[in-house]
């Protein structure tokens, strides 16, 4: 059997020319054309440093002071905050992201009768939106407002 009879269909050189020209027109590609000469020593610089201070910090914390004061190591913080920075910062992300779906739902949302929830020229509603009603859609297509909330809150 020839190599080029195992190739799939969806490898073919001019689906693949499609996919790329679509890929260059989109807007969510991302060029890596600006990238310096220095970004990956950067990089590894912050690997490395981060390795050496949660090394450090991990050594601060569980290591008995004793074992320090014999190192010669007598200027630290106290052990309190090994524990007390961490469980404030994840309260803090915790009470961050209560916050931000609070903000996000109350806020941020528009009524209902608002006029920028009416769609605009933009918008890609397909031929006959009620065949993504109660299935996955196969892309990303804009459901009339009034169609959402029928099978959404309609009994």
């Amino acid at each position: 059997m020839q190599s080029s009879n195992l190739r799939s269909r969806a490898n073919t050189p001019l689906r693949r020319t499609q996919e790329d020209k679509l890929a260059r027109e989109s807007d969510v590609t991302v060029s890596s054309t600006n990238v310096t000469p220095y970004r990956e020593y950067r990089g590894f610089f912050t690997y490395i440093l981060s390795w050496l201070v949660l090394t450090l910090v991990m050594i601060w914390a569980l290591v008995p002071n004793s074992i320090l004061e014999y190192c010669g190591v007598y200027y630290y913080p106290s052990k309190y905050w090994a524990q007390a920075i961490p469980a404030y910062l994840l309260l803090a992300m915790l009470y961050a992201y209560i916050f931000i779906a609070c903000w996000n739902t109350e806020v941020k949302t528009l009524a209902l009768d608002d006029l920028r929830v009416i769609t605009d020229e933009h918008a890609v509603i397909p031929e006959n939106p009620e065949d993504y009603v109660w299935k996955a859609p196969s892309g990303v297509w804009d459901l009339p407002l009034g169609l959402v909330n029928e099978v959404l809150y309609d009994d």
